[in-house]
């Protein structure tokens, strides 16, 4: 005997649904018992902030976990003062403040049912992420890659290079350095899936491509008691810190073909055969007493890797390019604008055109960025643009 025609009609629409799901890309990571999640965190407390929900599902997955923290989040003066009643800090009253900190992230991961044991401290400078980044790296791409060699995973969660926060936008960038120079292609080959995550701002970038993970009342509640546990972190910024619990977890999945996308203050680029070409609005909203600078990084002819520096004037004209880490003079940029919108034209000549190049322009208010970092593909990709394009290059002609 056959069912009726109404539930035949929804038994078939739930199977069409289903097949039609299967052609669909994951979008989000969904966690089996043969899982391997590597959580990169910068500091204690952003596994909790960014992570928690996804790294309750793997728990329940009985997926194996590992979660490293870059810093100790030990250059966090404000709340140790404070706290310690504390005006001058000492690098002992760091370290010690490092060691709390730390105690802090194992107790959350209880919270969020992950074996301490999961836990790896790196203890790279706090605060001083992007400096490592543009000057002298090696080392610490060196340790990430044997962590990720030596407990491979199947899913990759890294920070967003959009992330507003300096030091979160750097390990980002220094992350995808080592997925591209010694893991290529790990996503055409199915065995490592990469998702990006951020904590700071609402760049553009990373939210018109994020998956938003949807939470479960049981799931936020025990987020929040995570995030609880930071307690050095409650007591400046305690109602924006719990605020967290509540706000959903988003995700963007990383393959190698994403697309570069404009930025902050940087409208479209375009990477030539020896140039960048990079079109900026700076908005008057968001004046600063500084000029704003310009890195560039990539790698040389002999695979090192390379930042260069510009500041960017008020009006047209040759620009310098200084080395980040030897403070060479090198290669003369040019820009053709005023203080608010133009062009700027970088000769690329020293970095390889097999590499990818990052671009970052920096218009620091406080301590966050304006924006993070753009990854430009290697040669012969296409411009990368955005809707406001036209208008930009219509002023540009005015300013000529």
């Amino acid at each position: 005997m056959l069912p009726p025609t109404g539930k035949r009609i929804r038994v078939l629409a739930l199977r069409l649904a289903w097949l039609l799901l299967e052609d669909l890309p994951v979008l989000v990571p969904a966690f089996r018992s043969s899982s391997r999640l590597i959580v990169f965190a910068p500091h204690p407390d952003d596994e909790s902030l960014a992570c928690s929900i996804l790294l309750q599902r793997a728990v329940r997955a009985g997926a194996a976990i590992r979660v490293v923290y870059a810093t100790d989040g030990d250059d966090n003066p404000w709340p140790q003062r404070v706290l310690e009643r504390k005006w001058r800090l000492d690098a002992t009253d760091r370290k010690r403040w490092g060691r709390l900190r730390r105690t802090e992230a194992l107790a959350a991961l209880r919270v969020l049912g992950v074996n301490v044991s999961a836990a790896r401290f790196m203890a790279l400078p706090d605060q001083k992420l992007t400096a490592l980044l543009m000057c002298d790296c090696r080392s610490a791409l060196e340790r990430f890659t044997a962590i990720i060699a030596d407990w491979p995973p199947t899913d990759f969660l890294v920070p967003s290079i959009s992330d507003t926060h300096p030091d979160h936008s750097a390990l980002g960038v220094m992350l995808r350095l080592v997925l591209s120079d010694y893991f290529p292609d790990p996503t055409t080959t199915g065995r490592m899936a990469i998702w990006s995550y951020t904590v700071h701002g609402r760049s553009a970038a990373f939210f018109d491509r994020a998956e938003t993970i949807r939470q479960s009342p049981i799931e936020t509640a025990t987020k929040l008691r995570a995030i609880r546990c930071h307690k050095t972190q409650l007591k400046l910024s305690r109602k924006r810190f719990l605020g967290y619990a509540g706000r959903p977890e988003r995700l963007v999945k990383l393959g190698t073909r994403d697309k570069t996308v404009a930025d902050g203050s940087i409208g479209s680029v375009s990477r030539l055969p020896h140039s960048l070409r990079i079109e900026v609005r700076l908005s008057p909203k968001a004046m600063r007493m500084s000029e704003p600078i310009l890195s560039v990084l990539g790698r040389d002819e002999a695979g090192a890797l390379r930042c260069a520096t510009m500041r960017l004037p008020a009006r047209s004209s040759r620009v310098k390019m200084v080395d980040s880490a030897s403070l060479d003079q090198g290669a003369v940029a040019q820009y053709r604008g005023n203080a608010f919108i133009g062009q700027l034209t970088i000769p690329i000549s020293r970095f390889l055109a097999v590499h990818p190049i990052f671009v970052k322009l920096e218009r620091r208010s406080w301590f966050f960025d304006e924006a993070g970092w753009l990854e430009i593909p290697a040669a012969r990709s296409t411009q990368i643009v955005e809707p406001e394009r036209d208008r930009v290059k219509a002023r540009l002609l005015a300013i000529r």
